[in-house]
């Protein structure tokens, strides 16, 4: 005899399985997971060069697929449509409306794609370099008495530039018949290395004194000649001439050009 029990448990399940095989069949199919890539990820701040070459593959056919650039946070800077062909690829340069930034020190920009199907893309990483300053010397001072260039809390400042960023930089201090050496110093990411110094032993006296400032991997070497007035002076009370670290002079505007005075 059959259980009446084993009965109605039996057509419970059979309609589970109906109402269950109708909610899944009513459930769309899952959009297209695209694949992103770019020609070139490194730019510099302020030049998107050629522009953005993406490519795209994957994504629902004949979808518009939202390219976007955005900040580590997640905030959009520019957004561009691009249409997905049959086959739901795609393949465009062009150039973002916004001028390309430069991310602060740890963060990164980034490149996205998502489509008005629901695609969505992985994550491509942008590095963006500082711009490098052109080839320069400067010095904070065109004359200096041998009194202020045997103080440490004068002497004189130099910037130079139009070096490879993080390479070594030596610097020769010509004057009084001496070829004094300082640094070496390291290249920042603009391309410039900005130092001080002061006449620390030796007798300063008037006459040239000329600063050569040479990068050791870009082979750039520039000079820049400071005219020194006034009587004799006796420095740090050392007859051997020598050289001392001085403050570098008070920066003047973005680019850190020391103040030029005469």
């Amino acid at each position: 005899m059959t259980s009446s029990t084993r009965i109605r448990f039996g057509a419970l399940t059979a309609a589970a399985a109906v109402v269950a095989g109708g909610f899944f069949a009513a459930a769309p199919a899952n959009a297209a997971t695209g694949t992103l890539t770019l020609a070139n990820t490194t730019f510099t701040a302020g030049d998107w060069g050629a522009g953005l070459n993406v490519a795209g593959s994957g994504f629902t056919a004949d979808a518009v697929v939202t390219i976007t650039v955005e900040t580590a946070d997640h905030t959009a800077i520019d957004l561009h449509d691009v249409t997905a062909d049959a086959s739901g690829s795609f393949q465009e340069t062009y150039t973002p409306i916004v001028t390309l930034p430069l991310p602060a020190a740890g963060d990164t920009l980034s490149v996205t794609a998502t489509s008005n199907l629901g695609d969505t893309s992985n994550t491509v990483p942008l590095t963006v370099n500082p711009a490098t300053l052109p080839k320069s010397i400067v010095s904070s001072v065109s004359t200096i008495t041998t009194a202020q260039l045997t103080d440490p809390n004068s002497g004189i400042s130099i910037l130079a530039s139009g070096y490879t960023p993080g390479e070594q930089v030596n610097v020769t201090v010509d004057y009084a018949g001496d070829a004094l050496d300082l640094g070496p110093y390291t290249v920042e990411a603009d391309g410039s290395v900005v130092f001080g110094f002061y006449l620390a032993g030796g007798v300063a006296t008037a006459g040239p004194l000329t600063v050569t400032v040479a990068g050791q991997q870009s082979g750039v070497s520039q000079s820049v000649t400071i005219q020194v007035t006034g009587e004799d002076v006796g420095a740090g009370g050392s007859a051997v001439p020598s050289l001392g670290g001085a403050a570098t002079a008070a920066a003047s505007g973005p680019s850190r050009l020391p103040v030029v005075s005469g």
